[in-house]
């Protein structure tokens, strides 16, 4: 499979910004789109081709790549998502995040499909891009100011209310591990620490405006598959159930999965917690959906899945912005929070100090624990009484942790660091993958949580956690159980491939195979790509394209860590605890079976089952020999 051409859907410019050298280049995209066609896929082609060996998260050699989605900036539904990737803070791997949103759309109607970050800042800037023009700017009036602040004086600064804005909050600059990007005040770029990468090279915020327009190959076929798709969206029943309110649709009381799961609670101490305690959170009107005033979108999505909420009256009026979603709640529930307005609260102000949900709630989380085993006190904790369900304190606790203050600077580094400083044995407690906090289920779903063990991003489950409808692709005709082993592999492998075409083309997952509306699927992909950028691809070679990708990922782990097999299990809790109540009492994750989802995942990826490294054979199918080539030079190939 080669593609010799591409007419359309990309702005054509790679942007590349040496922060230390204050330099600006332009690069043709094209070279790189014709192996893997665009989104994160180009952005990690450019790191494993061009971060050095050795090189740490901190050093002015890594690199911090911005990829819009090869669709972004067309009438695509829902392709406005953009993709941040790096050395990941956590574990010195690969790092990625990914956001929805306009900011995506905007810099390619500026001119540029990737921005290209190296080198650190002596002092603090921002870069200005507009229509071709790239300015590095000063950001000392800036620096210290809240995510929603920044927006704010930079709109007013440069005199437009329609600029795009990727920025980091204290959290960011005070190097805080699990701190995240955050756009339009409330699409956060989270996981892998990509704002502290971001803090570290004293870049405060990359604001974009364009005029420009995206062309597409084929306009009149285009359109046709874009309406298509458009009527397969709206003839979802899902799509309507992720309107209703503020959480994916399966959690709501009417959904089979309501009285399901919830393995997280109480840093995964509970697996379970009755309706009454969980309404209050999701699903509900006695919950956080009585706030939400009306439901956003992002550019050109036709379904919506962004609420506006405000709090008007209590002890938090006042409280409003947008984005409170499933993983909102999960914060709250790993630490024993069945308070509506704090959950709320705890969810914008994340947004304010550009704080990643995930990553700090469960290091939070962990801190939770330690107090109700004494191996934190009052002393230790500002004098904050770490109850499980304490609100207050939770609350007091995040700001902590994203000024770097007090107990806060203990968990800056994630918990995993903050366990082997306290000691005690607090490691037990420590809730990681792959060394990043997690705060993903793995008990009950088997499907989700091997999704989540086996990313090569540690401990985001955004890269092939299946979800618990128990069927991947409506096309595939592959079923599996939500509670059993039998065919998750599978499942995993399939969810993880067509999300990389997502993050490829930019595509919100919302839309497609994950959860949400669940109405695309690669097929559509492959006729979207094919009309916009004049290709001809089959289903199967776009899907090839997304395990290159993912194979990408994998050989700059593989480069840059000891990473194997070792590193794919579930955290020990969840393979030594069972859950203790509800109707998946009992439920853990079995070694025994846990490896021969391994054996059947590497297999249908090509790799060792020993190691669970790759194989010479397995990367030349994929047409990857330079990337056998590298492996092997370093010693990290199985022949």
């Amino acid at each position: 499979m080669v593609i010799d051409r591409i007419r359309g859907g990309l702005a054509g410019k790679i942007l590349r910004v040496n922060l230390n050298r204050k330099e600006v280049t332009t690069e043709d995209t094209e070279k790189y789109a014709k192996r893997f066609i665009g989104g994160r896929a180009v952005n990690n082609l450019i790191l494993i081709n061009e971060v050095p060996l050795q090189t740490k998260w901190s050093d002015p050699e890594n690199m911090l790549i911005f990829g819009a989605g090869c669709l972004d900036g067309t009438m695509t539904p829902g392709a406005c998502r953009i993709s941040v990737d790096t050395i990941n803070v956590f574990n010195n791997g690969k790092g990625s995040a990914n956001a929805g949103g306009y900011f995506g759309p905007e810099l390619k109607f500026a001119g540029f499909d990737h921005v290209v970050i190296t080198g650190r800042a002596d002092k603090p800037v921002y870069l200005w891009l507009q229509d071709g023009d790239v300015e590095i700017r000063d950001a000392s009036s800036i620096w210290g100011k809240t995510t929603f602040e920044t927006e704010e004086i930079l709109r007013r600064e440069l005199a437009d209310s329609n600029i795009e804005i990727a920025s980091i909050g204290p959290a960011g600059e005070n190097l805080v591990r699990g701190s995240c990007i955050l756009i339009d005040c409330s699409k956060a770029a989270g996981g892998s620490g990509v704002g502290c990468v971001m803090g570290v090279k004293k870049l405060k915020a990359i604001a974009v405006r364009g005029h420009g327009a995206i062309k597409v190959a084929e306009p009149d076929r285009f359109m046709k598959v874009v309406n298509a798709a458009l009527q397969k969206i709206k003839d979802s029943p899902r799509t309507y159930i992720q309107r209703r309110g503020n959480i994916v649709g399966r959690f709501y009381p009417d959904s089979p999965m309501w009285n399901s799961h919830a393995d997280m609670i109480r840093n995964g101490q509970l697996g379970y917690w009755p309706i009454e305690k969980r309404a209050k959170l999701i699903g509900s009107e006695l919950g956080v959906p009585k706030y939400m005033r009306k439901m956003t979108a992002g550019f050109a999505c036709p379904a919506g899945c962004i609420p506006y909420s405000r709090i008007d009256e209590g002890k938090y009026q006042g409280t409003q912005g947008r984005g409170y979603w499933i993983n909102s709640s999960w914060w709250a529930l790993m630490s024993g929070i069945d308070n509506p307005d704090a959950s709320l609260r705890y969810h914008i102000q994340a947004n304010q100090l550009g704080l990643d949900g995930d990553d700090s709630a469960a290091v939070i989380a962990w801190a939770f624990e330690c107090y109700q085993r004494g191996l934190l006190i009052k002393e230790d904790t500002d004098g904050l009484e770490l109850d499980w369900g304490n609100a207050d304190a939770w609350l007091k606790l995040q700001e902590k942790l994203a000024y770097r203050q007090g107990i806060g600077d203990l968990l800056a580094d994630g918990a995993k660091e903050a366990a082997r400083n306290l000691g005690k044995n607090s490691e037990k407690f420590a809730i990681t993958m792959k060394g990043q906090d997690s705060v993903d289920p793995y008990r009950a779903c088997k499907a989700w949580g091997f999704g989540v063990a086996t990313s090569p991003v540690g401990g985001r489950h955004l890269r092939g956690a299946a979800s618990e409808s128990g069927v991947i692709g409506p096309k595939t005709g592959l079923q599996y159980s939500t509670d059993k082993y039998e065919n998750v592999p599978e499942a995993v492998f399939w969810e993880a491939c067509a999300k990389e075409i997502e993050d490829i083309t930019g595509i919100c997952s919302y839309l497609g195979t994950y959860t949400g509306a669940f109405a695309l699927e690669p097929f559509d992909y492959t006729q979207l790509i094919n009309s916009a950028m004049g290709l001809n691809l089959i289903e199967d070679e776009l899907m090839l394209i997304g395990r290159r990708g993912i194979n990408l990922e994998k050989a700059f782990n593989t480069l840059h860590t000891d990473f194997d097999r070792k590193d794919d299990y579930p955290p020990t809790r969840y393979m030594e605890e069972p859950i203790s109540s509800g109707p998946r009492a009992g439920f853990k994750c079995d070694r025994e079976e846990w490896d021969k989802m391994l054996d059947r995942f590497y297999e249908l990826h090509g790799w060792d089952k020993r190691t669970g490294l790759q194989t010479r054979s397995g990367l030349v199918k994929l047409g990857m020999e330079d990337i056998a080539d590298r492996l092997e030079k370093a010693g990290r190939l199985i022949d």
